[in-house]
């Protein structure tokens, strides 16, 4: 049988078609994402193979569906030009163009492409907060000086990688970056949102003498249970003001108020145990089945 996409209006708020049927049926996957180092050889795209490591495939193809890979480099032709669904998982440039080549032949994009290349740019989620009106760290474009230490970060920039303190009254004049209002940590979590529902929390603890929590940065991190309505609303609402149907939503409390940090498209999806991983892999593959409709 022949599977295919069904949706129902536009966006993160589109319903979903459930049906039993969408488990019965086989459906082909593309995963775009990029190679583990820049400047990756090989071919620019295969079918995957079961061992290959990818959670997130191994997960599909156990369930029966095929699943192409391509990556982001080297260009060249791909092995498959259409699928049932595709998942970016990575949104550089050259994944965010195929993504909207696909998306313009029909077949539906994990997240939207022109929504993930968007929330990729700090500044950009900042407008997207301020329109919603959601509890976020004061932004602004990095130019000028500013009277009191503040949070440097590029704007395309993920893993605490290029994010620093700037010291105050230090002048700056860089539009590719973002100032942020520094706020004292109290609690730190992260919310893995899928089609608008909550799939894991993570509390994140920064290793001795580092302030950035990410987990590229040595952070360390548990799951996190009992989390609160104001928490599970704001990362909901996070989500949905950047059009995300997969991300990965960064809260702090501070002052006994809670404030969104970022929405993250290329979110990693594992948990705190490999068990927790698992879980999350799982659930995930549940809402990309329920995508599936027999035709």
């Amino acid at each position: 049988r022949q599977s295919k996409v069904a949706r129902s209006g536009k966006g993160h708020s589109r319903k979903l078609v459930v049906s039993e049927l969408a488990r019965q049926s086989v459906g082909l996957f593309i995963i775009l994402t990029r190679g583990r180092e820049p400047g990756r050889t090989g071919p620019p795209s295969a079918w995957y193979e079961v061992g290959r490591n990818n959670a997130l495939a191994e997960e599909l193809m156990r369930r029966g569906h095929r699943v192409a890979m391509w990556w982001d480099e080297p260009g060249g032709e791909c092995v498959t030009a259409t699928a049932d669904l595709a998942i970016l998982r990575s949104g550089g440039p050259v994944n965010i163009e195929r993504g909207l080549t696909l998306q313009a032949t029909g077949v539906a994009v994990v997240n939207d492409p022109m929504s993930h290349w968007r929330a990729s740019d700090k500044w950009e989620l900042a407008q997207f907060f301020d329109k919603a009106s959601l509890s976020h760290p004061i932004t602004h474009i990095a130019r000028g000086t500013f009277d009191r230490e503040m949070v440097l970060k590029k704007r395309r920039s993920s893993g605490g990688h290029g994010v620093s303190l700037l010291p105050p009254n230090t002048a700056i004049d860089d539009e590719d970056a973002i100032v942020q209002e520094k706020v004292a940590v109290e609690d730190d979590l992260r919310a893995l949102v899928m089609d608008g529902e909550i799939v894991h929390w993570l509390r994140r603890f920064p290793r001795p003498g580092e302030w950035r929590s990410n987990l590229a940065q040595g952070s360390t991190f548990e799951e996190a249970r009992a989390v609160g309505t104001e928490p599970t609303t704001l990362a909901l609402a996070a989500a949905n003001a950047c059009g995300l149907d997969l991300c990965g939503v960064d809260l702090v409390r501070s002052a006994d108020r809670w404030f969104v940090l970022e929405a993250n498209p290329g979110t990693t999806l594992y948990g705190a145990t490999i068990e927790e991983g698992a879980r999350n892999i799982h659930r995930i593959a549940d809402a990309l089945e329920r995508r599936l409709v027999t035709s």
